[in-house]
């Protein structure tokens, strides 16, 4: 069932679209691709989809998705006085899919100031759409850790099979997480026990030890910790598994580290099988889930699509 944010405008109470944000650290998992055929699923079935390119350094969705932007992201970025997303949206060939395209990879703007990336989140959700989905840069940069937590529980982790790939979105997850801890208290004291420590069950020990704060505090600190840690809960998706036994096998390592390290429950979205139409529908900039809709693939991302709730 999906959940719809309200935010107000001028008094009145307006519904905010969902956000779907696709991460997890390591590049070339196919976070790009996956956005791109799983907004095109969704929006043919009658909802309205924006898909963000918020790589700002290296975007790609125009190549994967098979088209043309001439406005970029950077004019956001520009813009004087209040922001405003709506005119940089682009009509895509796909019915009900527009798309915000991604920097020219200009360094002024890949490095975002935080008040400009709080400005972009929240003309983002200012946006008309029942579904917006971010394709995020790869690595733990702070402009998308910023990003991966617009969402508690839609932020959508993407491995491969392989043991760098878990790793890497283990320590994605890490890093989001302390990254959210730092924001939550903006504590120096804090901020140097979180540094000393590589996992939350370790920093929360490490508090509850510390003789920075009295007794009172350290309690309510280690309670708060375990609230901030629970209220996340990402999706996995395995991407390029041979088959349902790899991909599960996969998806419990990287539920078993984060469960047993950072307090995290994770929730199983799926996997997709590995596929050389994938490339060859890259390399067309035509999805595959249009151009081969009866491939395996193309079954998983209909799958995935429902399991988020659009069908």
């Amino acid at each position: 069932m999906r959940l719809i944010e309200e935010h107000s405008i001028a008094g009145q109470a307006v519904s905010s679209p969902e956000i779907l944000v696709i991460g997890g650290g390591k590049g070339g998992v196919g976070k790009t691709c996956f956005a791109v055929n799983v907004a095109v699923e969704i929006a043919r079935k009658g909802w309205q989809v924006i898909l963000v390119d918020a790589d700002l350094s290296c975007s790609n969705i125009e190549t994967v998705l098979g088209t043309r932007a001439e406005r970029h992201l950077d004019d956001f970025f520009h813009q004087r006085g209040a922001k405003d997303l709506q005119p940089l949206l682009c009509e895509t060939q796909y019915d009900n899919l527009s798309f915000l395209p991604g920097t020219t990879g200009l360094l002024d703007v890949a490095n975002p100031r935080y008040q400009q990336k709080a400005a972009f989140i929240r003309e983002l959700r200012r946006l008309d759409a029942d579904l917006i989905i971010v394709d995020l840069d790869a690595g733990a940069h702070l402009n998308t850790l910023d990003l991966f937590l617009m969402t508690d529980t839609n932020g959508v982790l993407m491995i491969t099979p392989e043991k760098t790939s878990i790793d890497n979105a283990f320590k994605f997850l890490r890093a989001a997480l302390f990254r959210r801890i730092e924001r939550f208290y903006q504590s120096p004291e804090l901020g140097l026990l979180l540094k000393d420590n590589e996992t939350l069950s370790e920093f929360v020990e490490c508090v509850r030890d510390s003789d920075v704060f009295d007794e009172v505090t350290r309690q309510r600190v280690c309670r708060e910790l375990v609230a901030l840690a629970g209220a996340i809960k990402p999706k996995i998706l395995v991407n390029r598994a041979h088959n349902a036994y790899e991909a599960q096998i996969a998806a419990n390592i990287l539920a078993k580290f984060a469960r047993q390290h950072l307090m995290i429950e994770t929730l199983n979205l799926g996997f997709l099988y590995f596929d050389k139409c994938v490339s060859d529908s890259v390399n067309s900039g035509i999805p595959f889930i249009v151009s081969r809709p009866r491939v395996r693939v193309s079954g998983c991302i209909a799958d995935i699509a429902n399991r988020l709730g659009y069908v």
